[in-house]
């Protein structure tokens, strides 16, 4: 089974439809051929992809998943390999098409992106702030600057601004 991951290209992997694999030995097999074919520089990236896409939809199938915790879940897996502390949106571009998608909600400006997330970004800016003083190294002054204004945009929230008084210390 799965024969065919041995021998196909870069874009035909990039094609290719993962599966639901219903067992440990199908998931397995999957994982087996993608871990013991030859690869290049392009085919890697989707056995890695393969690989992890064939596991996230065995383990829906084993625990059962809503399609809410489904994707809860990939967009953990996501914040967990990019390291995403603050946050992320995915924006899907093919809304572009549509009229209905062309506003704040779809495609916000980047103030409303500040606005909507300054308490996470202020906390992280004082963090990054303390962190540059204890191991005595300087952002570039853009970089400070830019901390600055986000640690005192969120110093107008009372909670938030004990969150930041505690990280200065």
């Amino acid at each position: 089974m799965y024969e065919e991951l041995l021998t196909m290209t870069e874009f035909q992997l990039r094609d290719w439809t993962v599966p639901f694999p219903k067992t440990k030995e199908e998931l397995n097999e999957i994982v087996s051929k993608l871990e013991t074919r030859t690869h290049d520089y392009g085919t890697c990236v989707y056995a890695m992809s393969i690989a992890a896409v064939a596991t996230y939809n065995y383990m829906c199938h084993i625990l059962g998943t809503t399609g809410f915790q489904s994707g809860a879940a990939s967009l953990d897996i996501l914040a967990r390999i990019r390291n995403y502390k603050c946050g992320f949106r995915i924006i899907n571009y093919e809304n572009l098409l549509y009229p209905q998608y062309m506003d704040e909600e779809h495609f916000p400006t980047i103030e409303n992106l500040v606005d909507n997330n300054i308490d996470t970004l202020s906390i992280e800016a004082q963090k990054r702030i303390s962190d540059s003083k204890k191991n005595m190294y300087q952002p570039h002054p853009d970089v400070l600057k830019r901390w600055l204004y986000l640690r005192d945009r969120g110093m107008e929230n009372p909670e938030v601004a004990k969150k930041i008084i505690a990280e200065e210390i």
